[in-house]
């Protein structure tokens, strides 16, 4: 019963030893530049476009409801608008 104590006291402070061993404290502190986290702030604030966008009172422009109507029926008959085939010429 000893021999158990005694290994586990063993593990649990080789365990303990290991842990420790990573810590911040122990490694040595890195001397970071001035501007360090820059690009991190400046990639924020390309993404970020109006964060008070929810408050906005505007309503977008909406869609006339008799041509918003005419398209649905148009692309439900299939009666689309053709693509023109233009000619250019190269060159001179």
């Amino acid at each position: 019963m000893k021999l158990l104590n005694k290994t586990a006291f063993l593990g649990s402070f080789a365990s303990l030893a290991l842990v420790l061993s990573g810590c911040d404290a122990v490694q040595p502190k890195q001397h970071l530049t001035e501007g360090f986290g820059n690009s991190v702030k400046h990639n924020m604030a390309v993404q970020i476009v109006n964060p008070e966008a929810s408050a906005s009172i505007t309503e977008p422009p909406g869609l006339d409801g008799n041509r918003a109507n005419r398209a649905v029926t148009r692309y439900h008959t299939g009666g689309t608008t053709q693509i023109r085939k233009e000619k250019t010429r190269t060159g001179s």
